[in-house]
């Protein structure tokens, strides 16, 4: 590391970013009248615009209607103070289809519709209906207020109506409408729907306004905020196409055109065209920003080189590194106080103080003279950076912490949960020759004939590690954990390689131990999860990927020419005679035949085995968890990226067949590769289900989260969706209409703020508006709250220095990032656990080179200090991780412990073919190896005892470690009573097993038979 891993990655050199105003459009002065030419046209054209009589409509609960209200699900007086409403709803006798509840008070801001004009409003709404349980009155009058003045009210009906209202134009008082609407009273409950604790005014379908043309005056006055904001985007427009497009007539005509839609925009449709108008400064802004990025990077790279040199930032991280070591001390003071150690004597009560005396007594120590301990530093990081010390500490850790690891797999009696011991069960009944089959049901959307069915939700390729260890050792839980401890050591190394591939032997050695004693890795080893080998194939196929594809200035020089050309012969050299009585080897014969010839053609144009490796680990990532072609998509779009040449233009201006056949070949062979590998799950679902690809998540996956995060909303994938039983059918995309747009819109923000905690770190004291980019929580990060500052640094570090790993970082994450935060979900720490090794490695970094530049200050008397932060940032790092292990070890066990006891008994006092409906049949069925059905998520008592008898469930068993939630649980909520005793029965239900204990208890009851009735 030090000063050669400062220097930046060798890459050709791109075109130069274009200035701010291409120099085509003339001098500063011409620019400078060009620009108030935009201006002037802007605001002229503004003005005109708002000539026109003002319109327009809101069609109240479609996408869009947010620009002109808030919404909010609290039910707090806040909510009602602000006039938000509820969210919006699908409402098919609605004459627009959809509609939103409002509060006791609503407010709607029109923006930008211009003042001086008499204006007719038009409310489509409706009252409540003619069940309404509890209330006061038949309807509530509803009065209308514009800006603040009362034109009018309302009584609604429990039918769609219009209501009109004139407003004068003497009580308009800016360009903006703001419309009250006060509700007397409000309602929650009905006999149709039951409960509802929203306490609702009326329903509003649409809101209509325009100009009454009778008293229209000679002159409209104009909102001049928004014409301000057309004349920004207009300047903004002008010079995003003074960048991309560099020639004076396109730019004034595209400016000009905008300019003419904004206007058009405004005189027409004003309502939208005025709230638009910000969204577009801010997308204009955005864009001009994307398209300045080199120029941008640049100034990024020159503030990272800037302070990455000079005495500044040596003498910063001095300060900086005193600072850290008296809040380490302070730490480890306060620390052993609170352990009762008696350290100082009563005259020294401050702590801080204490602190402070012996900083300075240890900085003196060690940083006094050339030798002792500056030397002993320097003789340890060396020893640290050399292969055999590297190794040893690497292969020591190895032992010790895998070690730890197996002995705690032996002491669990358990695989885990759902998808967990749903691999440990298909490899069961893989190693018993039954195949890929699973005896539960879990999920609702089909009934079908039998428990007994292919395994559809998770992929194949872990339960194919497990098999040949349930093979030699039988299905027992510790071995089938086994294959988890052979991808540690794999993991282990591969990351070892990676850091010392791109930095030194330290970095790898650092990242391999901040990974492994991370609580994710802890978790995915000591569970039966497909995530472990996840992680070690896409960690090798984006390794190898970067390894295989060559920069673009290595590229052959002959391909980039023109395809496949024969190479030039080396140049002659003079080379000493053999000695005497030796055998000359004969030259090696070139390659015969169309096999031959393919593979010289292969080799020129850049396959190689880096390139067949990291094919067939892509391959097998998919195999080990499909979700996992997100990254292939992304690894693809770096390959292609790569592939461009420098010269593209002249490949566009004169085509070549053979030469784009040269540039996509390696290309094809990575994917064609990875897609023979991944082709077995694509026959298998093709035979068992008819499509290529086929998973419940397909389903679940617009179910899930529109609802809201909690224990009730999960169990929505649990309901009774099949048409037989009266369910609503399979989900699909088309359910977002149901669930509304402020659900879906919520579920995407949601998984954003998760995805965001996960990964950025925390910064306290920013305004809000900054502080959103930032995490929320330390907890949440998977590195700790130091290591995300610190792979933070490297990322930005890595802008300059690992330009082209951090590229295809990017590439590769970026899909499968936008599919989890659109399609699926983000709110699950193990789903981002195939980025710890990388964000390791760049905080792996950045404390190495922390430390190669403060040991480089004063002729390396800081080397000790150094040396000690690195130590102080490993152990905050590993020790984030501590109480979530010690949690695992420790008390989980007993959470375990009273459905283990339940699952033994059941075992020993029912036949291997009785029926059991359980939560959790995934587990149930592991432990006791009896055929098991999911409780359905129902309120409904026929429909629960319908499902059980067409499995012909005999048993119903509530564990203790997941309790059923949701409806299914307000259902059976008296079956989960402490208080019952073996011998109840409890609305037909009969107790025939609880757990000895006066809590956690596990229950098993004996189904009601068919012809009894509830009591």
């Amino acid at each position: 590391m030090g000063v050669a891993d400062l220097q930046s990655e060798s890459l050709t050199r791109r075109k130069v970013a274009a200035p701010l105003v291409a120099p085509t459009v003339g001098s500063w002065r011409s620019v400078l009248s060009a620009v108030g030419m935009v201006l002037l046209l802007s605001l002229l054209v503004g003005v005109l615009a708002y000539q026109a009589p003002p319109q327009g409509r809101v069609l109240v609960g479609w996408v869009g209607d947010r620009l002109f209200l808030a919404t909010t699900a609290g039910l707090g007086a806040d909510a009602v103070a602000r006039g938000d409403l509820f969210a919006d709803d699908l409402t098919p006798d609605s004459p627009t289809g959809r509609s939103r509840w409002t509060r006791q008070h609503a407010l709607l801001q029109l923006p930008h519709v211009g003042a001086g004009a008499e204006l007719d409003l038009t409310v489509t709404a409706q009252g409540w209906p003619d069940d309404v349980v509890g209330a006061s009155v038949a309807q509530p009058v509803v009065t209308v207020r514009a800006d603040g003045v009362p034109v009018g009210e309302f009584t609604p009906s429990s039918a769609w109506a219009e209501y009109t209202f004139r407003i004068p134009a003497a009580v308009r008082t800016s360009g903006d409408l703001r419309l009250d609407f006060a509700s007397s009273h409000t309602f929650t409950d009905t006999a149709s729907f039951g409960a509802d604790p929203r306490p609702k005014g009326f329903r509003l379908a649409e809101v209509r306004v325009h100009a009454v043309e009778a008293s229209a005056p000679p002159f409209y006055p104009p909102a001049w905020r928004a014409v301000g904001l057309l004349a920004a985007s207009a300047l903004l427009l002008y010079l995003l196409l003074a960048q991309i497009v560099r020639s004076t007539p396109v730019v004034y005509v595209g400016t000009t055109l905008g300019v003419a839609l904004a206007a058009t925009g405004l005189a027409v449709t004003r309502i939208w065209m005025g709230a638009a108008l910000s969204v577009a400064l801010g997308g204009l802004g955005a864009l001009l920003l994307v398209v300045w990025y080199p120029a941008l990077l640049r100034f990024v790279r020159a503030l990272v080189r800037r302070y990455a040199s000079g005495a500044a930032l040596g003498y910063g991280l001095v300060a900086a590194a005193l600072v850290l070591f008296v809040y380490a001390l302070a730490q480890g003071l306060g620390w052993l106080s609170s352990s009762g150690v008696a350290l100082f004597l009563p005259l020294f009560p401050d702590s801080l103080l204490i602190a402070l005396l012996g900083t300075g007594l240890l900085a003196l120590v060690l940083v006094l003279g050339r030798e002792g301990l500056p030397q002993f530093s320097d003789h340890i990081v060396a020893w640290l950076s050399s292969r055999r010390g590297s190794l040893i500490v690497l292969v020591g850790f190895a032992v010790i912490w895998l070690g730890y690891q197996a002995l705690v797999i032996a002491r669990m009696p358990y695989v885990g949960h759902a998808d967990y011991a749903d691999n440990a069960v298909v490899a069961r009944n893989l190693a018993a020759g039954r195949g890929w089959v699973v005896d539960y049901v879990t999920q609702f959307y089909h009934l079908i004939e039998g428990v007994t069915r292919p395994q559809e939700t998770w992929p194949l390729l872990q339960p194919v590690w497990i098999a040949p260890f349930f093979l030699a050792f039988g299905p027992e839980a510790w071995a089938a954990k086994l294959p988890n401890l052979f991808f540690n050591v794999i993991l282990l190394g591969l990351i070892y390689r990676i850091g010392t591939y791109f930095w030194d032997r330290r970095v790898g050695l650092t990242a391999a131990i901040l990974t492994l004693t991370n609580f994710l890795f802890f978790r995915l080893t000591i569970y039966v999860t497909n995530d472990l080998g996840f992680v070690v194939f896409s960690l090798g196929a984006i390794f190898l990927l970067y390894v295989a594809v060559p920069r673009p200035h290595e590229k052959k020089r002959d391909v980039m020419r023109g395809g496949l050309r024969p190479p030039a012969p080396p140049p002659a050299r003079a080379s000493p005679p053999p000695p005497a009585g030796a055998a000359t080897p004969p030259p090696a014969p070139p390659p015969a035949g169309a096999a031959g010839t393919l593979r010289t053609y292969l080799r020129e144009v850049g396959v190689n085995r880096a390139l067949v490796a990291t094919g067939v680990l892509t391959g097998l990532m998919m195999l080990q968890k499909p979700s996992g072609a997100m990254l292939a998509l992304g690894m693809g779009l770096w390959f292609l990226w790569q592939q461009v040449p420098a010269d593209w233009r002249t490949l566009l201006r004169r085509p070549s067949l053979t030469r784009l056949v040269a540039l996509l070949a390696p290309v094809a062979v990575w994917s064609a590769i990875a897609l023979v590998v991944l082709s077995p799950y694509l026959v298998r679902n093709l035979s068992e289900f008819g499509k290529p690809v086929y998973s419940t998540e397909s389903y679940d996956a617009w179910v899930l989260g529109y609802r809201g995060s909690s224990g009730d909303a999960w169990e929505e994938i649990y309901r009774v969706f099949t048409p037989e039983l009266g369910g609503p059918g399979l989900p699909d995309r088309s359910w977002i209409l149901r669930w509304g747009f402020d659900k879906t819109g919520e579920k995407f923000a949601t998984q954003l703020r998760e995805l965001r905690d996960y990964l950025m770190p925390v910064w306290r004291g920013l305004p809000d508006d900054l502080a959103w980019f930032f995490g929320g929580n330390e907890r949440k990060n998977i590195l700790s709250g130091l290591g995300a500052w610190l792979a933070l640094i490297g990322v930005i570090g890595a802008l300059r220095f690992r330009r082209r790993l951090l590229g295809l970082l990017a590439f590769t994450f970026a899909p499968y990032m936008v599919f989890m935060l659109t399609y699926w979900r983000t709110d699950e720490h193990r789903y981002w656990v195939m980025l710890l090794p990388w964000l390791a490695l760049l905080a792996s970094w950045i404390i190495w080179a922390g430390y190669d530049r403060l040991a480089a200050v004063g002729d390396r008397r800081w080397a000790p200090l150094g040396l000690i932060l690195v130590v102080v940032a490993l152990n905050s790092i590993i020790g984030f991780s501590r109480p979530d292990i010690a949690n695992k070890v420790r008390n989980e066990p007993v959470i375990w412990q009273p459905d283990l006891a339940a699952y033994a008994w059941l075992q020993a006092n029912t036949t291997p073919e009785a029926v059991v409906m359980t939560r959790i049949p995934w587990q149930f069925n592991w432990h006791v190896e009896r055929p098991a059905v999911m409780i359905p998520n129902t309120g409904d008592r026929d429909i629960l005892l319908t499902i059980a008898r067409h499995y012909d469930a005999q048993y119903l068993v509530l564990e203790n470690q997941q309790r059923v939630k949701g409806d299914a649980g307000r259902l059976l909520a008296p079956l989960m009573d402490h208080s019952n005793q073996v011998g109840d029965v409890i609305d037909g239900f009969e107790l025939i097993y609880a757990s000895p204990t006066d809590d956690f208890r596990a229950f098993v009851y004996r189904m009601p038979p068919v012809e009894q009735e509830v009591p």
